[in-house]
């Protein structure tokens, strides 16, 4: 299962890559009152380790959350 789960991930970054090599446009990004120019690339690869750090997160979350419940038990 995780040799599976290796594949698919790799198998998703290389898409990744391959779909942000495809988007080297410049554009205007704007936040909250900010606006400055940037390359897709950049915003692509930012929004996929913010949603990977997120993920971590959650999952380090609920492995402790599910120690703590064990050890209650």
């Amino acid at each position: 299962m995780d040799r599976l789960k290796f594949g698919a991930g790799i198998v998703l970054g290389g898409l990744l890559v391959l779909f942000a090599l495809q988007n080297m446009a410049e554009i205007e990004l704007t936040f909250i009152v900010w606006t400055f120019p940037s390359r897709r690339i950049v915003v692509i690869g930012t929004s996929f380790l913010i949603g990977l750090s997120i993920g971590w997160l959650l999952a380090v979350r609920r492995t402790r959350y599910g120690e703590n419940e064990k050890k209650e038990n």
